[in-house]
Order: structure tokens, then C-alpha cells, then sequence
């Protein structure tokens, strides 16, 4: 009688993160930008999870091919959601150049006028 494979839990982890970039992206396409970042912060604590024990779990070839496919799902997520980003960070940046900007004039000639 052959038993069931015991699953990994290393590919467990993988899988999580795997669903996480997936809940990261969809929350970017929705404009969720908050629980972009609260999702990150879990993205984060997984990853540290998964290299406290990747190396010291190793994978058969189907574990290993399995955890291909998941690593895969995760860099395609994570370019997706990266790709939506990019644009809001430069807008973002553009943002807090004109605050500094105005924030510098106002300083320069705000003084000015109080001495008048």
C-alpha cells in the first residue's frame, strides 16, 4: 500500500505567498492602495517564514516543480502589481515636489511679507 505524499510546508508557504500577491494585485487593479500595503506587510512576514526553513526542507521533483509553478504565479503577480504602482509613485513623487516647492516659496516670500 503506498501512502499519500505528506505535503511541504515549505510549498504551504509558497502557496501562501503565491495567494497573497494574487490578493495584492487585485487589490492595485481596484485601486486599494492601503491594502496593498497591509497585504505587503504579510507578503513580508511569509517570506521570513520561508527562509527560515526552505533550505533545511529539501523538495522530491514533484515538490520541486510544484514550487517552480508557484514562484512563477509570484514574480508574474508581483510585476503586475509593480507595473501599477510605478505610475502612482510617480505621481506621488510629482505631488510632493510641488508641496516642497510652495512650502519653500511660501517660507521665502511669506517672510518677506510679514517684514513689510
Amino acid at each position: 500500500m503506498t501512502s499519500a505524499p505528506r505535503p511541504s510546508p515549505v510549498l504551504d508557504i509558497y502557496r501562501e505567498i503565491a495567494n497573497l500577491t494574487g490578493e495584492m494585485l487585485a487589490a492595485a487593479q481596484a485601486g486599494d492602495w492601503s491594502a496593498v500595503l497591509v497585504l505587503g506587510q504579510r507578503y513580508c512576514e511569509w517570506v521570513e517564514q520561508l527562509r527560515r526553513i526552505d533550505s533545511m526542507m529539501p523538495l522530491d521533483n514533484a515538490g520541486r516543480e510544484a514550487k517552480y509553478e508557484l514562484l512563477v504565479r509570484i514574480l508574474q503577480n508581483d510585476a503586475a502589481t509593480r507595473d501599477l504602482a510605478v505610475p502612482q509613485m510617480a505621481r506621488l513623487t510629482d505631488l510632493l515636489g510641488r508641496m516642497k516647492r510652495q512650502q519653500s516659496l511660501l517660507s521665502t516670500y511669506g517672510a518677506r511679507a510679514s517684514a513689510a
